[in-house]
Order: structure tokens, then sequence, then C-alpha cells
């Protein structure tokens, strides 16, 4: 996830914004006692336990990039306007689903390869203040130190997890967010490009300009891209091969550039104009350049190289623009930490805090066997991400690169199952 990251394919071809927001409010530290109580009376390990129960307000997270994911609604599968929810399962009820996990849905060979990702995570968590709320929702809420004692808790439990995932069972309690979210994916595009404008590259990616937050709603494409607005300034960190490149680099939010010595470098989203944003596809599907038919990747940068002149007179109807700076890695998330694929999750804060741990059950509609129908993903997965535009009940799974994270980011539309994982230790003691 990611900067106007993460746009799967659905999302590139159409213009239906599906918001996101940056939870916001101030800081009101209390946490009730309903877990504690009754976990202190004697609940087992494997027992129910009621959401902790408490008022207060969420804080807001770091500053992020702007996820410009602004898919359609096919009528298969609406994002749902319900209130969101967390109800805890009954312990017969997890023991079962944990049971069901497979580092190999993720392309994992063992569960201790997430101790890397989630020391990320912990990072983060530890930074926080112990004891404001981290997530608020009606009946309770969660401190930044229940989620860190959680994610140090499910850290020391790897390693025994190949074995006996059912302990995540008896460790911690599974809270189910309802109703179901929306689950699609986004991926780190590589793109040919070189440093300086040559023949055959002509398209630029920029870097910010020193007066874009003194100028808010400026610097739209159409006078970055036809007027040239930011000609001359020395703000070209490359220069890409196809008119549809630079928006589509701007649409995931970030990527990697190889250049013709064979050095590959990343780009990360830096600033953005903050201005409207509509998908490329809709944009050629309205002005009949494309049938639906075609609104593929392939044929959108084949009909804009074709076309370059009109590509980017239609291009600028989309006011959004994206600027870029150079990263040692080519996904970046939220927590300033390179991202795991089918691992990282990009979510809304307010609903699911970056650095918390999870559980997300769904269909892969690409299998990762690379033949057959469509593979169950069910594994542990990391809010490392986030996004302006990120709202409610949606979820984007990081899918990584390459050809097949491409196809999956097309097809990945559905809904899924995520459980939230609060150790049980954490929820007896305050930090």
């Amino acid at each position: 996830m990611r900067a106007g990251q993460g746009a799967s394919m659905a999302e590139i071809t159409t213009g239906a914004a599906v918001p996101r927001s940056r939870p916001g409010g101030p800081l009101l530290a209390a946490v009730l006692a309903c877990a504690l109580v009754f976990l202190l009376l004697g609940c087992g390990v494997g027992d129910y336990v009621p959401w902790p129960g408490s008022s207060g307000g969420g804080r807001p997270a770091p500053a992020r990039r702007p996820r410009i994911s602004t898919p359609s609604e096919p009528p298969e599968y609406r994002l749902s306007q319900a209130p969101a929810a967390f109800n805890a399962l009954r312990g017969s009820e997890s023991r079962l689903l944990a049971g069901q996990l497979s580092p190999a849905s993720q392309s994992l060979r063992s569960f201790t390869d997430l101790a890397g990702p989630l020391r990320f995570s912990l990072e983060y968590l530890s930074r926080m203040p112990q004891d404001a709320p981290a997530l608020v929702r009606p009946g309770g809420s969660l401190s930044w130190g229940q989620l860190r004692r959680s994610a140090e808790e499910l850290l020391a439990a790897l390693p025994g997890l190949d074995q006996d995932p059912g302990m995540l069972s008896e460790r911690f309690v599974w809270y189910e967010l309802a109703p179901s979210p929306l689950l699609t994916g986004y991926y780190s595009p590589e793109m040919e490009a070189s440093p300086v404008r040559a023949p055959g590259y002509e398209y630029p990616l920029y870097a910010p300009p020193p007066d874009l937050a003194a100028r808010p709603g400026s610097y739209d494409r159409r006078s970055v891209d036809l007027g040239q607005a930011l000609g001359g300034r020395g703000l070209e960190l490359a220069w890409l091969k196809n008119p549809a490149d630079p928006f589509l680099m701007q649409t995931e939010g970030g990527g990697s550039l190889r250049f013709p010595d064979g050095s590959v470098r990343g780009v990360h989203f830096a600033a953005t104009n903050s201005l409207p944003f509509k998908g490329l596809g809709q944009i050629l599907l309205d002005a009949g350049a494309l049938p639906k038919e075609r609104l593929n990747r392939e044929s959108i940068r084949s009909w804009c190289a074709a076309n370059s002149a009109r590509a980017l007179e239609l291009m600028a109807e989309s006011k959004s623009y994206i600027f870029f700076r150079f990263t040692a890695a080519a996904s970046e998330g939220a927590l300033g930490k390179p991202l795991t694929p089918l691992v990282s999750l990009a979510t809304d804060p307010s609903l699911l805090p970056l650095g918390a741990v999870a559980v997300l059950s769904a269909p892969l509609s690409v299998p990762l066997s690379g033949q057959g129908g469509p593979e169950p993903l069910r594994g542990l997965v990391l809010a490392q991400d986030s996004g302006a535009d990120i709202r409610g009940l949606r979820l984007d799974l990081y899918l990584g690169s390459g050809e097949r994270a491409e196809r999956l980011e097309a097809s990945l539309r559905t809904p899924a199952t995520l459980h939230l994982l609060v150790s049980k230790s954490a929820l007896r003691a305050r930090p």
C-alpha cells in the first residue's frame, strides 16, 4: 500500500472513488475493565473475552502517502457502509480457524519468516504513547501498549507455530471485523527509465516543487504535463518511455526504475497536490478510446504509446498529481520500512491501527502455484501501510512485484475475513 498506491486494475480502469480517511481526535487515555474483570475472574485461555470497554478519542496516524485507489463497485460486492465492529470469537471458533492457517498460502516457508516484518511493526509500536488509545470503537478501546504486547507475544510464538498454530487461540483473543471488508491489492511496478531526457525517454517523474505546500490546489496534471509548469526547475528524477507510465506509477504510489546501465532504484510517494483523481481506464472508456473489454494495463499502455498527444490531453482530466523521491527499497509503507508481499496490509488506521497484527482469510484469484483455480489465503498479516483516501471496511494487500503480482492485482477484489489478534496477557494488565 501506498501512495497513489494500490489501485488495482479494476481501480485503474474506473473512476468511482471509495474514499479513505485519516483517523483523528484528541488523546484520551482510558481503558475500562470489561475484559480485565472477565479475565481476572478466571477466564480460561481458550474462553471468550469481550471487547475491553472504555471511552476515549483516537490518535492521528503519522503522515503517509495518499492512496489513489478509486475502484468501481461491481454488483457482486459493494463496500459496506454499515458501522464497523469487532466481535470476539469463542475459544472453539478461534481454535478451528487457527488450525487452518498456512504460511505457504502467503508464499512463506515458515511462520518464522514473519519475524523481520514483525520487528518493523514493533519499532513503530514502541514509539507510540503506551497508555493512549490506538483503537476506539463503540463499546471499547485498545491502547498502543496492548498492541505492542500483542506483537511481542506473536514474535515470541513464531518458532512454535509451524507445529502448533492452535497456540494462537490459546494466547490471543480473536476479534472479527464485521461487516466483511473488501479486499483489493497493490504491487510495485518496475519501469524502464533514463536519468536524463533521451530519445525514447520523454515523460518525467518529478520531485515535489518547493512551493507546493504554499500553493494548495496548484500544479494540476494539465499545468504540469501540458503547460510545462515544472520545466527547467531541475525536479525531474527520471524520464520514462510511455506517456501512461508516470500516471500508472502515480496510481501505485511507487515502484522501481531500471536504468540503461542495469541499475535499479526505488521511487516512492513524496507529496501530492491533493486534487481529485480519475482512473486512466475510465478516462479512456469515457472518451471512446478503448472498449471496456480491453481495459487492461497493456492495452492502455499500447494505446497511449500510439496516441501520445491525445493521451496526455485525456489524462489531464485527472487533476491529481503525485511527486516522488528516491528510496532504497522499491516498496515502503507508512512505517517507513519495506513491505512484505502477502503480509503487509494497508488499512484505515482508525479501524485497524498501524502496527496491529491480524489474521486474513480470502480467495486469491491468481493461484500462487501458477496453475489451477483460486487458492485461499489464510495467514497472519501486519497493518503496515495506509493512505489519506483509505477509509472504512477496505483492505489493500501488498502483493510484491513482477508479472504474477500484476495479474493478481488486476483481479483481486473480494470480500475477506479479518480477525484482529490481541494477546490475553495484554488485556489482563495495562502497559
